[in-house]
């Protein structure tokens, strides 16, 4: 296992010195969407003049140039349209490291680089294997959606049943409410009723004179010895 140092000083001197087979992979970038479908078996390729890449950092990011010019001592690529301006005015080409671009359009040109590439697409039976991978991804897919959206209705209708069952309890509790209501309404107005009953109805009269005492009463018998003392007396 190779160890890597983490100083930059070692990292540079590393990069000074190695030999041709790590600068062919320091020079290697990779492939876009569009290749990687048409070569499923190789991810990155090493960046050749003639190349078409695309920037994908720093302040050229976005722009899809042809690639000009390669440095492979340095580990850097130039590519069109891509310029600094120094001090004096002068324009000189922007470099770029491989693994800041991806590839784009390959320069085929070359019959060994198209050989390599000719491996890296899969064989027919390869192929079928993954359409077919592919078609079953796509019903499990539409199986799974299909599922979440009658769990969903379910949840919908689940909550409706709900929403409806307290609506219901809300329309008996104003039903109660009302019957209440209805029963004080009437209770008040009975008793309303007796009031102005009572109102109307008149006061019987109390008799001016009042009546002897019957003989049973106490106050009938008085003893006649005091009246006739009392007649003595005034005179």
């Amino acid at each position: 296992m190779k160890h890597y140092s983490t100083q930059p000083r070692k990292q540079r001197l590393f990069s000074y010195n190695r030999n041709a087979h790590d600068r062919s992979r320091a020079m290697s970038a990779h492939l876009s969407d569009e290749l990687l479908k048409e070569y499923s078996r190789i991810r990155s390729l090493t960046v050749r003049k003639g190349d078409t890449v695309k920037v994908v950092r720093g302040a050229f990011k976005g722009q899809v140039a042809k690639v000009i010019r390669v440095f492979p001592r340095k580990g850097m690529i130039s590519i069109e349209e891509a310029t600094l301006t120094k001090a004096d005015n002068k324009k000189v080409a922007r470099l770029f490291r491989p693994s800041k671009v991806i590839l784009t359009k390959l320069d085929l040109s070359d019959p060994w680089r198209r050989e390599k590439l000719q491996r890296g697409k899969p064989s027919p039976a390869e192929e079928k294997r993954e359409e077919r991978a592919e078609k079953a991804a796509e019903k499990e897919a539409k199986e799974e959606r299909a599922a979440e959206m009658e769990l969903r209705e379910a949840e919908k209708a689940e909550k409706a049943a709900d929403r409806e069952e307290k609506a219901a309890e809300r329309a008996e509790k104003a039903a109660d409410r009302a019957e209440k209501a209805a029963v004080k309404h009437l209770k008040e107005e009975e008793t309303a009723e007796k009031a102005a009953g009572k109102a109307e109805a008149p006061r019987e009269k109390k008799p001016e004179h009042r009546e002897a005492p019957k003989a049973d009463h106490p106050a009938a018998h008085k003893p006649e010895h005091k009246q006739s003392h009392s007649k003595e007396e005034s005179k």
